[in-house]
C-alpha cells in the first residue's frame, strides 16, 4: 500500500481542525482537494476513517488507530519542508503547550511570546498526568509539569523546584507557627485536591509514610478554590509553594516531613526534537535557567 504524505496531511488536518473548510485553509488548498485526499486514504484502507457530524467530523475506531501513527508523518513532513525550503528564518507558525504549573512557567511563556510575537501559542492548563498523556499522544509539542514517571520516549530537564506547604487561614492558631508536622496538621479538617492531581499524590505518599490514615470531606480541583476554602475556614489546604500566589488572608507553613521537593520539568518527545518549535522553546528555557543561575 502506497500512501502519500499529502493524504496523511489532509487526514491529520481534518482531525485537528474539525472540518474540511478549516483543514483546507490551514493547508492552503481547496476543499475538494482535501476531500479527494481523504477518499483516497479511505479507499486504500478499505475503512471509513471519519464520520460526519452536525459540527464536522469525528474519528471512527480505524481512524483513531491511524491518527496515533499518522501524527508522526506530519512532524516528518514539516521538518522536511523546513530543510528543503532553505529558509532558516522561517517564522514559527504555532506551538502547543500543556502545563500543570501555569504560575511557575508563565514568565517563560511570556518571554517566548516576546521573542516570537507572531507565533500562535496554544496553552492547555491541566493535570500532570494529562500533560504526559497529551505529549505521548502528540497533541502538544511541549509540556511543563513535575515529571513523576520518566517514560523512555521523553526528553526533559529540570526547570524549577519547590516544596509542599500547608495553607492555613491568617489569624488561626496554626498561623502562629512557621514549621508544623503532618501529624499535627492531621488533627485539623483537611482539604484534599483531585485524586489525579500531583499535589494529592505527594500528600498521600507523605501521609502514608507517617502512618496517618487521613480523610477529607472536601476535595477540590483547582488551587485557587482550595485557597478560598482555607480563607473561609473550611480546613487546611496543601499546595506546592510556587503554584499559588501570596495572599494576606492565608499563610503557608513548612511541613517538617515534606523535605522532598517537586521538580518541574520541560518535557518533549524525543522523536520531535527536530521540530523548530520544540527546538526554539527548549533553547529559550535553557537560556532562562542560565540567567536565573547568574
Amino acid at each position: 500500500m502506497s500512501i502519500s504524505l499529502s493524504e496523511i496531511r489532509a487526514f491529520n488536518a481534518v482531525v485537528e481542525h474539525g472540518n474540511v473548510t478549516r483543514a483546507a485553509s490551514a493547508l492552503s488548498v481547496s476543499q475538494p482537494a482535501v476531500t479527494a485526499q481523504i477518499r483516497k486514504l479511505e479507499s486504500r484502507s478499505g475503512h471509513y476513517l471519519l464520520e460526519r457530524t452536525p459540527n464536522g467530523f469525528v474519528l471512527t475506531n480505524q481512524g483513531k488507530r491511524l491518527y496515533q501513527i499518522s501524527r508522526q508523518y506530519t512532524d516528518l513532513g514539516n521538518a522536511l519542508d523546513d530543510v528543503l525550503s532553505g529558509d532558516t528564518q522561517t517564522p514559527l507558525a504555532s506551538i502547543k503547550i500543556a502545563t500543570a504549573s501555569a504560575l511557575i512557567f508563565m514568565p517563560l511563556l511570556a518571554e517566548f511570546r516576546r521573542q516570537y510575537p507572531d507565533t500562535c501559542i496554544d496553552i492547555h492548563s491541566t493535570t500532570s498526568a494529562e500533560c504526559q498523556t497529551l505529549l505521548l499522544n502528540r497533541e502538544v509539542d511541549v509540556a511543563l509539569f513535575p515529571l513523576r514517571d520518566k517514560a523512555p520516549a521523553l526528553s526533559h530537564f529540570a526547570f524549577y523546584q519547590h516544596k509542599l506547604k500547608a495553607i492555613v487561614p491568617k489569624g488561626s492558631p496554626l498561623s502562629e507557627l512557621k514549621d508544623v508536622s503532618i501529624k499535627a496538621l492531621a488533627l485539623h479538617p483537611l482539604i484534599f485536591s483531585a485524586h489525579t492531581c500531583y499535589t494529592q499524590f505527594c500528600l498521600d505518599d507523605l501521609l502514608l509514610s507517617q502512618g496517618i490514615k487521613a480523610t477529607s470531606q472536601i476535595r477540590l480541583d483547582q488551587r485557587h478554590e482550595i485557597c478560598e476554602a482555607v480563607i473561609q475556614g473550611l480546613g487546611v489546604g496543601f499546595a506546592f509553594e510556587g503554584d499559588i500566589r501570596a495572599d494576606e488572608r492565608y499563610q503557608l507553613l513548612n511541613i517538617i516531613e515534606a523535605d522532598e521537593p517537586a521538580v518541574e520539568h520541560v518535557v518533549w518527545l524525543k522523536k520531535r526534537s527536530i521540530m523548530p518549535a520544540v527546538q526554539e522553546f527548549v533553547q529559550l528555557a535553557l537560556e532562562q535557567i542560565a540567567i536565573k543561575k547568574d
